[in-house]
């Protein structure tokens, strides 16, 4: 199934391929795989912390977005089940919640991680690269995703056999860019995550 093998995906770019030499060269040590956060567990999560109105480091910040992957990959999941059974009237809900889950998620990365990254990689300038790409590459593929939840959020579009084909095929190009960058995140960009 695709979705037990999106993490195991090798880099897609010369880019990433660099991206990835920069963290293994660092100084900074590799973080530890973390497990993804429970629901509860999630519950429990406070605001971001700041100190002089700078956010400080969240141990929970990454399982949180992990856990936020997966969920977003599960609602992909159900959306791409509900075309394949023929079940289009659900197709417009869910994916609103889909949108607002990918809101809050992209919230939580430009509030806690980019925020605290963007202060504790300014002395390395390799990283704090690596890091920028990341935020401008995320800001375009989040107005691409949001332009076409916003295109299909009504009913209008289910009545045309062609509006549905043309939907398919934006829908499986999003989830494609959506693996893609989730993979490249986990493996890339949350490993520069670390305590300062």
């Amino acid at each position: 199934m695709w979705l037990k093998s999106i993490f195991n995906k090798p880099a897609t770019s010369n880019q990433d391929e660099g991206a990835r030499e920069v963290v293994k060269n660092s100084a900074i040590p590799q973080q530890p795989v973390r497990r993804v956060a429970t629901i509860e567990e999630l519950a429990e999560l406070q605001p971001a912390k700041s100190v002089n109105n700078q956010i400080q480091y969240d141990e929970k910040l990454i399982p949180q977005l992990k856990g936020d992957h997966a969920a977003l990959l599960l609602m992909y999941s159900s959306v791409a089940n509900k075309m394949s059974a023929g079940t289009w009237d659900g197709v417009p809900a869910s994916l609103r919640e889909m949108r607002m889950a990918m809101y809050g998620h992209l919230l939580t990365e430009g509030v806690k991680l980019y925020s605290y990254m963007r202060r504790s990689l300014a002395e390395e300038q390799n990283l704090l690269e690596v890091y920028r790409s990341y935020k401008k590459e995320m800001d375009g593929i989040g107005r691409v995703a949001f332009d076409f939840f916003d295109k299909y959020q009504g009913k209008d579009w289910l009545a045309s056999a062609d509006s549905r084909s043309s939907f398919k095929a934006e829908f499986d190009n999003l989830g494609k860019v959506l693996v893609d960058r989730i993979t490249r995140e986990e493996n890339i960009l949350y490993p520069l995550y670390m305590p300062s």
